[in-house]
């Protein structure tokens, strides 16, 4: 039987860490570095993560054995904010059902010169509840004012530039809501099934933060209940995702 790319990867990340005394720093991208994994290292003295967050790092642990860790800030900011508003634009258009409409040649064979459903929304004066207000959550801030959209923030340290609101009042009145924070312990489960219920029954949820941010079968559900407009996701808190995830059921 074969060994997983992902177990060889980490029984190498394990010897690496153990036994090449000759390094000092370790390059890791989703790998999980905690305690167990760094064991008696005397001599690593970084974790350099090629990508944004610091979730899949034990950081007091490293703090206490004096390891540095470091990411890299703003490595993907336009492209994941382009995602999202790609996400958004998709779901608030409908532009996949309608060019399925046509490719399938259902539109050629009818009668009708306009399919007026599902209902194409435009944005401009929509709200859009920003989770989050990073560098990316800026840079979609920035593009949804362009859209002509009303934008307000959840920020932990409110910011002068940005309608700053608590997470509650944002799912409340947001008819578009996307999800930019970092995980950890006060964002864990943010977006939970009280939160989804407070929400417009037409709102757009769009997570690419972390997965385990949101309440994922509570969103799932919530979507094939018909108390959601949509949802755009492209992070997930096992990744990939399970046959047995709740996204399989939404469609």
């Amino acid at each position: 039987m074969g060994v997983s790319p992902i177990r060889f990867f980490l029984d190498f990340l394990l010897f690496f860490l153990g036994n090449i005394i000759a390094y000092k720093t370790v390059k890791i991208n989703n790998s999980q570095v905690y305690e167990s994994t760094v064991g008696d290292n005397a001599t690593l003295k970084l974790i350099c993560i090629a990508a944004t967050g610091f979730d899949n790092v034990d950081l007091d642990y490293m703090k206490s054995k004096g390891i540095g860790v470091c990411n890299v800030v703003g490595y993907s900011t336009d492209s994941v904010a382009q995602l999202t508003v790609s996400m958004v634009l998709s779901l608030a258009t409908h532009l996949p059902e309608y060019n399925s409409f046509v490719e399938s040649g259902e539109y050629s064979r009818g009668s009708v010169a306009n399919k007026l459903t599902p209902v194409y929304h435009e944005i401009a004066g929509k709200t859009w509840g920003i989770v989050g207000l990073g560098n990316i959550g800026k840079k979609v801030a920035a593009v949804a004012g362009a859209f002509g959209c009303k934008v307000i923030a959840n920020k932990r340290t409110p910011d002068p530039d940005y309608e700053c609101v608590d997470i509650d009042t944002l799912c409340k009145e947001a008819d578009i809501i996307t999800i930019h924070t970092p995980l950890n312990d006060g964002t864990r489960n943010l977006i939970n099934e009280e939160r989804i219920a407070m929400m417009k029954p037409d709102a757009i949820v769009v997570n690419v933060a972390r997965g385990a941010v949101c309440d994922e079968a509570a969103l799932c559900k919530a979507v094939k209940e018909g108390r959601l407009g949509g949802i755009g996701v492209d992070v997930y808190s096992a990744e990939p995702f399970r046959e047995d995830s709740p996204y399989f059921a939404v469609k």
